[in-house]
């Protein structure tokens, strides 16, 4: 086998994660439909960005021309998508800290494994065949580089990643890992605010400092979005508070300074000021949902949509390149029902998967852990 070449041109920091538990009872008991609204919203517009938009640059246009030709005016705003990123990191911080709160380490851990590796494994093993069995988009990894992947070891080992959206995986294991550090010493509200503040700092600093290690440890280009969605999370259990608006607003600062660094604007001329705005308009969407303006959202089908998103995010960008090549190939479907059509058709694999394959593995998981401990 030969080593994942995509044939369409995928910026690595345009995809984002969706590890992040489907959202549990807050502090009242109550469920977060709205939480699950805005996850497959974010990755919807991910998977629009990426099909519609990065799909038709690079070697091959699985389109048959240019994005720009194919779409028109809806290119300019599927090119937007990638701001579901920052959002999805902060969403990831909100739930983590609801989802670590009064948890053990072993709790934590067991949680978090359970949660990302399931269906990893489900979605690395459809994403393989399909690239076996249609390699004109994408080509198979190596076996050692599918191990890798299948433990989220491709970045840190520099190996092929199976998909390019598996870069957003390490991140957010990464995120796991630095807020074990609270979980250690007691999910409170001092030490989460204590923990934020430090890592804000750390992050600062690690731009002046300029020592790639630090870069790495602290993702300072990324962490203000998870640091803000765990203040975030802090004001819709805690009420209010002035040091963490604070926080928000240091988070939000710098998401204007680094979100320009984006390559997809930077390779195709796109303007800054919609970002700006959208970027904006995410951190004032988690502000409505901190301040409960969102619990009217109680709609159940919701649970669906969210608990299928990350395996959502999984398929979309290999598997949904193949099959709108393929379809494409053999059809004469106009470029608009077709991208809808395979939105649909990723939409309910994901829940498919979700419900009859990462459900089950992750329940056995669960009862191995628990008749361990």
């Amino acid at each position: 086998m030969t080593v994942t070449a995509p044939v369409a041109v995928a910026p690595s920091r345009l995809v984002a994660p969706l590890t992040a538990d489907p959202p549990r009872p807050d502090a009242r008991g109550r469920r977060l439909p709205a939480l699950d609204l805005l996850r497959f919203v974010a990755a919807l517009g991910v998977a629009i960005f990426h099909l519609a938009a990065v799909a038709g640059t690079g070697g091959v246009h699985i389109w048959g021309r240019p994005a720009e030709e194919v779409f028109g005016w809806f290119y300019r705003i599927a090119a937007y998508g990638w701001v579901g990123v920052p959002f999805f990191f902060m969403i990831s911080g909100f739930v983590i800290c609801m989802t670590a709160w009064g948890r053990t380490p072993e709790q934590y851990l067991v949680s978090r494994f359970v949660r990302l590796f399931p269906a990893l494994w489900v979605c690395a093993t459809i994403t393989t065949l399909v690239t076996m069995a249609y390699p004109r988009v994408f080509t198979p990894v190596p076996f050692r580089a599918l191990a890798a992947n299948l433990f989220l070891l491709e970045d840190p080992l520099g190996t092929p990643r199976i998909d390019d959206v598996y870069w957003t995986l390490w991140l957010e294991l990464k995120f796991y890992l630095l807020f074990l550090a609270v979980v250690w010493i007691g999910v409170t509200y001092r030490n989460v605010v204590a923990f934020c503040l430090l890592w804000s700092v750390s992050s600062v600093l690690a731009a002046e400092i300029g020592q790639p290690w630090l870069d790495t440890l602290v993702m300072r280009e990324n962490s203000h979005y998870f640091i803000a969605g765990v203040a975030f999370y802090l004001i819709h259990r805690c009420g209010p508070r002035l040091e963490l608006w604070l926080l928000i607003g240091l988070s939000w600062a710098l998401a204007m300074h680094y979100y320009e660094g984006n390559p997809w604007q930077a390779g195709h001329g796109m303007s800054y000021t919609p970002s700006s705005v959208v970027v904006t308009v995410c951190f004032g969407i988690l502000a409505l949902l901190a301040l409960h303006r969102l619990d009217w959202i109680r709609w159940r089908p919701l649970a669906v949509l969210g608990t299928a998103t990350y395996p959502f995010y999984l398929l979309h960008y290999v598997v949904g390149f193949a099959l709108i090549h393929f379809v494409r190939q053999h059809t004469t479907i106009g470029p608009v029902p077709l991208l809808a059509l395979a939105l649909v058709v990723l939409t309910g694999a994901a829940i498919l998967v979700n419900r009859r394959v990462e459900q089950p593995i992750a329940g056995r998981l669960r009862a191995a852990f628990a008749r361990r401990r």
